[in-house]
């Protein structure tokens, strides 16, 4: 049984002196999902974020957050969504602390103080922000990974029904950014606020219920990240590690009967995907042998979006995104 959409664009046109910067946009999130909205600089992703803030006024489309017509009611809006800009320092008083940062936005919302500290310290648990002396820290001498999260806070102090984040794991580290996602989906299960994050990281996806892909203001791809790492042509994926690799190499192993695509992960490191056979593995190895390679390590690996994207876009050279216009239905 489908639930209510509570983020949805719908045939969305933006032009901005006469250059037109989304065209016949189209995707949605459920009541309760993560949307992840991925794309390139210039793709249009920061432009649909301000359409569904109310920011921008479309010229052409419906846009409807929260249930709210965001052209039509767009002063409706505010209560209802809480907002992580890009930038931390846009946001936040360094000066004070997390829990002021929140007090300080929930006077807004005629919070009173008791009940915000409780909500503040409620939600920085969850985002893994426990330590008390951490809570009472001036934000500007947190760490980056840290006052995200504090940015976090502050944008569900009032709980929102959809919470909207412009690149969250921008200029954090590898591991940073996982935990930040992470969080975000913990927030997602505990409050059941729908959640669409604004990115240009492709791994985003797949910690999201559906991902739309923008490419020069138009859709590319939208879906369930799951569905369409599905469509991959391939039963099982390796991880495979060489102590050397050049083309040759790598030409030699697409031709291998078994092989359905291949990806460079690393320097000497290859995401090799095979069709589905018995012991795949050891036909794996088998066949590599006999083309004169020896792997240095092997590992079973899962199928993700990120790979659909990735081999999408090597069979169609000179795109930057999937050739396919898929819309919602």
């Amino acid at each position: 049984m489908s639930r209510e959409r509570f983020i949805e664009l719908e045939g969305v046109q933006v032009r901005v002196g006469g250059k037109v910067i989304l065209d016949d946009v189209s995707f949605y999130a459920e009541e309760g999902e993560i949307l992840a909205v991925i794309g390139g600089s210039g793709a249009g992703k920061t432009t649909c974020l301000r359409v569904m803030t109310g920011q921008i006024r479309p010229v052409k489309g419906v846009v409807r957050v929260a249930g709210i017509d965001v052209v039509r009611n767009r002063e409706e809006l505010e209560p209802l969504i809480g907002y992580v800009p890009q930038l931390d320092e846009t946001g936040l008083y360094y000066e004070f602390s997390s829990i002021e940062n929140a007090c300080l936005f929930a006077r807004m919302y005629g919070i009173p103080r008791k009940e915000a500290k409780r909500r503040a310290k409620e939600i920085l648990a969850i985002l893994g922000l426990r330590d008390e002396e951490l809570m009472k820290k001036p934000v500007g001498r947190l760490s980056g990974g840290e006052r995200k999260r504090v940015s976090i806070c502050v944008s569900l102090i009032h709980e929102p029904r959809v919470l909207l984040l412009d690149e969250p794991t921008t200029g954090l580290d590898a591991h940073l950014r996982v935990d930040v996602l992470n969080y975000l989906r913990d927030i997602n299960k505990q409050y059941g606020v729908t959640v669409g994050i604004v990115s240009h990281d492709l791994e985003t996806a797949e910690f999201c219920d559906r991902v739309a892909v923008l490419d020069r203001g138009r859709v590319s791809v939208f879906g369930e990240p799951r569905s369409l790492a599905s469509k991959v042509r391939a039963g099982h994926a390796f991880t495979v590690s060489f102590s050397k690799l050049n083309e040759s190499d790598v030409s030699k192993i697409k031709n291998v009967k078994i092989v359905t695509g291949v990806l460079q992960v690393g320097r000497k490191t290859l995401k090799i995907f095979v069709r589905r056979v018995e012991e795949p593995l050891n036909v794996l190895l088998n066949e590599l042998e006999r083309a004169g390679l020896t792997p240095v390590s092997v590992t079973s690996s899962s199928i993700t979006f990120t790979d659909y994207f990735r081999i999408a876009a090597t069979e169609k050279e000179g795109e930057s995104y999937f050739p396919q216009n898929t819309k919602p239905v």
